[in-house]
């Protein structure tokens, strides 16, 4: 490859979707518009390996291409910039309430939908109505929220080092088939994640260091079309504390982001953080169809 765009665009260290998950969604001129790259761009990637069939690629390996590219230029790239732009923020910013309206619906017609409740009153937070069960049977979940953050000091040295362990690997975050999505065996063996897979990863070895853990997924306020997951964690002093790897690894290409989100010595939970009461392998969402669910999280103005 040849010239700054074609250098920066290769597979070193690309974890393609294997042939068994590959989805042949996206022609080639789609393909350069994602990557901001020309033709001869795209022929000199197929050339270095990347999967194409007939003439088409899988969307998930383009995304992840050009998320870590390093260019600047890339829609992937452009839209976690402008997604994260929050992680610059104070930590007051980060951590202070806030009062939010919260909608869950069910994008399909089937008879049997089973939609997850915001709890953010697990994290000191309230949600209105005040829910009886996790899930519940409905088409559509309502309610307003008030979550808050907090940042914690990590009591034990060794859930600090294995914080710091996971930050060494040099793991990156990518979009993957939600067959391997929680296939933790992905962090070691080729050095990425999602952010289920390295939750499960980093609550075994709190687990087998002696401390108990478990998974939580929820939501973040600002990037509604991913269902986010973290680990919760029981420090030496008693108190469970949110461990969050992705967004370390997330935090670590924003410049400028607030040192809290990078420092393995706390714990951070930020106001953006909606949990329910599920882990990892649960669904927000079940029915009988492939149709999505729509998340909207909007700020109430207080006192309305």
């Amino acid at each position: 490859m040849t010239g700054v765009m074609s250098t920066a665009l290769s597979l070193d260290g690309m974890y393609l979707v294997p042939g068994e998950h590959h989805v042949p969604d996206t022609d080639r001129a789609a393909a350069a518009e994602l990557l901001c790259c020309d033709e001869q761009t795209i022929d000199a990637l197929v050339q270095s390996g990347l999967t194409v069939r007939d003439g088409r690629f899988d969307g998930r390996d383009l995304f992840n291409l050009g998320l870590h590219s390093g260019t600047g230029r890339t829609v992937p790239e452009q839209a976690f910039a402008f997604s994260l732009r929050w992680m610059r923020g104070t930590d007051d910013a980060l951590l202070s309430p806030r009062t939010l309206g919260f909608t869950l619906t069910a994008d399909c017609a089937c008879q049997d939908v089973a939609l997850a409740v915001p709890r953010p009153d697990r994290y000191g937070g309230t949600v209105t109505p005040v829910p009886e069960h996790d899930v519940v049977d409905a088409s559509a979940v309502t309610a307003t929220i008030r979550t808050e953050g907090r940042a914690a000091p990590l009591r034990s040295p060794a859930l600090r080092g294995l914080v710091e362990e996971f930050a060494g690997l040099g793991v990156r975050w990518v979009k993957l088939p939600d067959a391997l999505r929680e296939d933790e065996s992905l962090v070691t063996a080729h050095r990425v994640a999602t952010c289920e897979s390295a939750s499960r990863w980093l609550a075994r070895r709190f687990l087998a260091a002696g401390y108990p853990a478990a998974t939580r997924i929820g939501w973040v306020v600002g990037m509604l079309d991913l269902v986010h997951a973290w680990v919760e964690v029981t420090d030496d002093d008693g108190e469970t504390k949110v461990v969050d790897p992705v967004f370390s690894l997330f935090a670590a290409t924003v410049p400028g982001a607030n040192p809290l989100l990078t420092d393995p010595a706390v714990a951070l939970r930020t106001n953006r953080l909606v949990p329910t009461g599920l882990a990892v392998g649960d669904r927000v969402a079940t029915h009988g169809c492939d149709l999505p669910v729509t998340v909207r999280i909007n700020p109430v103005k207080e006192g309305s």
